[in-house]
């Protein structure tokens, strides 16, 4: 009773409430930077604020940016230098993960973050040197990647400035200075690199005594300096590490090629014979040999061609370990412009492949030594031209899709047609299937794109049972503005659909087609109509329901035409087709889906409020405020026109989920006014503190 009564107190001051909110600010955080925030909302805050991050990180690049400048204004409003910390730290963590996608997108947005967070990190105060160095390097990095380097050196400096604050943490101060000079080694700053690494090296020498922190830091040291190249610091920092932290045969290596690279050939060979020698007295073959390519892998890189090949020669047998290393001087031949040496690594590369009969598991599902080890290292390296080059020598049916989209990209689809192999059996997971049909499908509709038509025509003569297969062509001839061969393969596909009398597959074809029609501006009522009328041979709503959902994906790119079916079908309203259809759009987030079917997914008061919440809640994690603050009215006045008797359990928890989500709005009256009015409990007050955090 107590619930009734305290439902029936706040209808009239809600409904004021409500009535006047026609526009929701979007602001959360109080304007008045000066606002000192207590110890209970900052752990609230900051909370709150994390909340948003995740959600911020699943977010599209288009909505993912305009959140991080609304976080770094709120920042900025809050005037709180803790709070402000984090959310620069969560704004970098944003950025360092998506940059490159965002630049190639060339989003404005971007640089603009980045100026804002820089100019909330330049006023921190001296006790925060730390996080403010961190905050700075990161920002000056990412300008970086993004192009702007002569604001990234000016950013990097004030970076630099600011190290020289943090005090009492040597292993804080070694870190920072490191960073820095990863910092400068992106911003090709290489003189102020060295500064920084000279100086953490000194700092680590002097100052560090816990093992495991010095070798991690020395290490990262002695890379950034061949990066640089100084070979020689890079050596004077190795030797204060133990031989059992380092791999010589990497990082020796390394040290000798940078000094081939630096035009000194005799300190790399002093370097590098000895490791030379005590590979060759290795007895056992295999480790030899492994001995030998690591050699190869970081040697061939400083250019030193000749030699690489020499040490290559010493390797007997036709192995992943030789192949790699031919993939190696082949790749950085061309990078050093020797095409003659490139053609013959690839040679004695196909040779070796051959000789080890590996061509037909070549990238398949048992092949764990060749094409994945030489995929990881084309990866990273660049060397793909080369993998590319062997996978087309050696016709390697498993992966040879990887060379046909090549040539089909450089509309080379003579040679591309010939290449396919028939069959063409493929390993996938399990099973073995002939794929040669459909890469020759791919060269015929990318010919007929680039204005190609009689391929395309003649490989679709003949189809008259694969429905897809005629929609994939029609949909090909009528972007190319062949419209009256795509009537035809439309009609053709229609006569096979309409030949198909068993469920579920009749719908599903009838679907397919429908969804291609409308995508093509043609008229698909008759298919529409034909599929309600199969889906209304099952005579249960429930069956229905489930088969209507069983096509929705037929329809993602024509969402209105699968709603009318539903309409059709008198299922939209319906509440076992609007749950499942409801909880779908949910759980694959689109929430204007999932809007539909407000206030009739769920088969009592408590699941319709409780999907109706999910809704917003999915609202507010994709940036959709406004909406999410309109839908919003409907939970609330489900509770204060519901019943004791209908809605006890649930009405209890959802009066602080629906407080705390119109703080998420920026509707911050209407939140205490619920929390005031409706929880007379011990949670009352602990709610209306959280939500007062938000007050201005």
């Amino acid at each position: 009773m107590m619930l009734t009564r305290c439902l029936r107190r706040v209808k009239l001051s809600l409904a004021l409430i409500l009535a006047s909110q026609l526009i929701y600010s979007v602001p959360i955080y109080a304007a008045d930077a000066r606002i000192t925030i207590s110890k209970a909302c900052r752990v609230e805050l900051i909370g709150e604020s994390t909340r948003r991050w995740n959600e911020i990180s699943g977010m599209s690049p288009t909505d993912r940016l305009p959140a991080m400048i609304r976080e770094l204004e709120n920042a900025e409003r809050r005037g709180d230098t803790t709070f402000t910390i984090q959310t620069l730290d969560f704004a970098l963590k944003a950025i360092a993960t998506q940059v490159q996608s965002l630049t190639y997108k060339d989003n404005p947005k971007l640089p603009t973050i980045l100026d804002q967070i820089v100019v909330l990190a330049k006023p921190l105060p001296s006790g925060y040197s730390l996080g403010k160095t961190h905050i700075l390097t990161e920002s000056a990095i990412a300008y970086g990647k993004i192009g702007h380097f002569t604001i990234g050196q000016q950013t990097l400096q004030l970076a630099a400035e600011s190290v020289s604050g943090i005090r009492y943490t040597p292993k804080d101060l070694v870190a920072a200075h490191i960073r820095l000079a990863e910092g400068w080694i992106a911003l090709d700053q290489p003189a102020e690199a060295a500064s920084s690494l000279n100086y953490g090296f000194e700092q680590t020498i002097k100052n560090l005594t816990d093992t495991y922190t010095r070798r991690e830091f020395l290490s990262q040291i002695v890379n950034l300096y061949l990066q640089i190249y100084q070979p020689t610091k890079a050596l004077e920092v190795l030797k204060q590490l133990s031989p059992q932290d380092y791999d010589p045969d990497i990082t020796v290596t390394q040290i000798a090629a940078t000094y081939f690279e630096a035009r000194d050939p005799v300190k790399a060979k002093k370097l590098l014979d000895p490791l030379l020698k005590a590979a060759l007295a290795i007895k056992d073959v295999e480790q030899r040999e492994i001995k030998l390519m690591n050699l190869v892998l970081h040697y061939a890189p400083s250019g030193d061609l000749g030699r690489s090949q020499q040490i290559v020669s010493l390797m007997k047998r036709p192995n992943s370990f030789r192949a790699r290393s031919w993939l190696t001087i082949a790749a950085e031949s061309r990078k050093f412009n020797q095409p003659e040496i490139r053609e013959s690594a690839i040679a004695r590369l196909v040779a070796d492949a051959k000789a080890a009969k590996i061509a037909d598991q070549f990238g398949g599902r048992f092949d764990n030594e060749w094409y994945g080890e030489m995929s990881n290292l084309a990866q990273t390296r660049g060397y793909q031209p080369e993998l590319k080059a062997l996978i087309a020598e050696l016709r390697a049916v498993n992966v040879l899709g990887i060379v046909l989209q090549d040539l089909i990209a450089n509309k080379q689809f003579t040679t591309a047609r010939q290449m396919v192999p028939r069959p063409m059996i493929v390993q996938i997971d399990a099973g073995y299937f002939d794929e040669s049909d459909r890469w020759l499908d791919n060269i015929a509709i990318a010919a007929l794109e680039a204005g190609q038509t009689q391929d395309a025509e003649a490989r679709i003569t003949g189809e008259k049972t694969d429905v897809r297969r005629l929609l994939r062509f029609a949909q090909a001839f009528h972007r190319r503005g062949n419209v009256a061969v795509a009537d035809q393969l439309f009609t053709r596909s229609q006569v096979i659909a309409n030949s198909i009398s068993a469920l579920p597959t009749a719908i599903t074809t009838h679907a397919a087609i429908a969804n291609a029609l409308i995508s093509t501006n043609r008229p698909a009522d008759k298919l529409l109509n034909r599929i309600v009328t199969l889906i209304q041979t099952e005579k249960a709503l429930p069956q229905q329901a489930q088969l209507l959902l069983s096509i929705s994906a037929e329809f993602d790119a024509t969402p209105s035409a699968y709603f009318t079916l539903a309409e059709k079908l008198k299922l939209l309203q319906q509440v076992d087709f609007a749950t499942l259809a409801g909880n779908q759009a949910i759980a694959n987030r689109q929430p204007e889906e999932a809007s539909r079917f407000i206030g009739y997914a769920g088969r009592n008061p408590s699941e319709k409020l409780d999907f109706a919440l999910r809704v917003v809640e999915l609202n507010l994690s994709q940036g959709n405020l406004t909406k999410a603050r309109s839908l919003l009215n409907m939970p609330i006045q489900t509770l204060l026109n519901g019943s004791e008797s209908s809605l006890p359990p649930i009405a209890e928890r959802s009066w602080g989920r629906i407080a705390l989500n119109l703080v998420r709005t920026g509707d911050i009256k209407t939140a205490i006014a619920i929390a005031q009015n409706v929880t007379p409990s011990p949670e009352r007050e602990q709610l209306l503190q959280r939500l007062r955090c938000y007050q201005d």
